[in-house]
């Protein structure tokens, strides 16, 4: 099941990353398709899966938010978006 919520969590990384360079850039073109519904919605789902997988991953390596630096960086980065 790691695997499985690591492969998530990469993929949702990447997605989220592009989806944010794509509305940039569609936003500074003044393109349409930056106001559609669907544009505010699923970056919100993303988000989601992103951190929903990378609290499965803690959960299942017994980590807590303060026992590694990298996921102590993730909890610390997190509250300040």
């Amino acid at each position: 099941m790691y695997v499985e919520l690591k492969a998530l969590h990469i993929t949702c990384a990447a997605v989220s990353i592009a989806g944010f360079v794509a509305r940039g850039w569609g936003t500074l073109l003044g393109a349409a398709w930056t106001h559609r519904r669907w544009v505010r919605i699923v970056p919100h789902v993303v988000d989601t899966l992103l951190l929903g997988s990378a609290l499965g991953m803690a959960v299942q390596l017994g980590a807590g938010p303060w026992q590694s630096g990298w996921l102590t960086a993730k909890v610390v980065a997190l509250c300040a978006y």
